[in-house]
């Protein structure tokens, strides 16, 4: 359920930023220089990668909280709008800001890559409604994060645990010297969050798991953030 008010209204939010216009300024600068048309990561390699990670935290970053430390969210609610769809507005308003960057960052690799004498355009095309799902997945996350923590610690917290998650997978299997640990651990690392969904484009068959386990990811994330949020006081506020 989505109010699409609200999601113009958080996608204009968000496109206003000065912080995420210079990362999509940034994003679309390394897009351009990045490597030949038809390559199956195009825009989305290399610092590619690390913009689309900033850009994601950037637009996820109290998401939900930041409403709701401003008292702006408990306005809305009084109108005749239900606390899923508000949830689903911010979280399709931060997508589609998302989606404009993505969209614009490859319309640059496209162009850098045209005036460099590049290939074929197919593969090019079908990786970018991968990236796309690839990052709005782990916008669900931080959504259904900012759903219980303040601000922009929902962010910090999903970077934070994901350094000690690699610590703790690189440090385990010397600490125990159990070099054979490092396999499983790698295997498990493989669920803890969205997967890369791009080796779609060029191989459907094997790609396609984590094209479904990152739809998963959505729908779960989305729900959980549902749920949390559902479950919060809304009549405090913070001074």
């Amino acid at each position: 359920m989505i109010s699409w008010p609200v999601a113009l209204a958080a996608a204009r939010e968000k496109l206003r930023s000065p912080v995420i216009l210079a990362i999509g300024v940034w994003f679309a600068a390394a897009a351009a220089l990045s490597g030949r048309l038809g390559a199956p990561r195009e825009a989305f390699s290399t610092f590619g990668i690390l913009f689309l990670l900033v850009l994601t935290l950037a637009l996820g970053s109290g998401l939900l909280s930041d409403e709701l430390d401003s008292g702006h969210a408990q306005l809305v609610l009084l109108r005749p709008i239900t606390r899923a769809a508000w949830v689903g507005g911010r979280l399709a308003g931060a997508g589609i800001a998302q989606a404009a960057i993505l969209v614009g960052a490859w319309l640059f690799a496209a162009a850098g890559a045209a005036l460099r004498g590049g290939g074929a355009l197919s593969l090019s095309v079908a990786v970018l409604p991968l990236a796309l799902l690839w990052g709005f997945a782990w916008l669900s996350i931080l959504c259904a994060t900012s759903a219980v923590l303040p601000g922009w610690t929902n962010a910090v917290a999903l970077v934070l645990a994901g350094i000690a998650w690699q610590m703790l997978r690189n440090g385990l299997p010397a600490i125990f010297r159990r070099p054979e640990w490092t396999g499983a651990l790698a295997e498990v690392s493989k669920y803890l969050g969205p997967q890369d969904p791009l080796q779609f484009a060029v191989q459907p068959r094997e790609g396609l798991g984590p094209v479904l386990y990152d739809l998963c990811w959505v729908f779960f994330a989305w729900l959980v953030a549902v749920l949390l949020f559902n479950r919060r006081e809304l009549g405090r506020r913070r001074p």
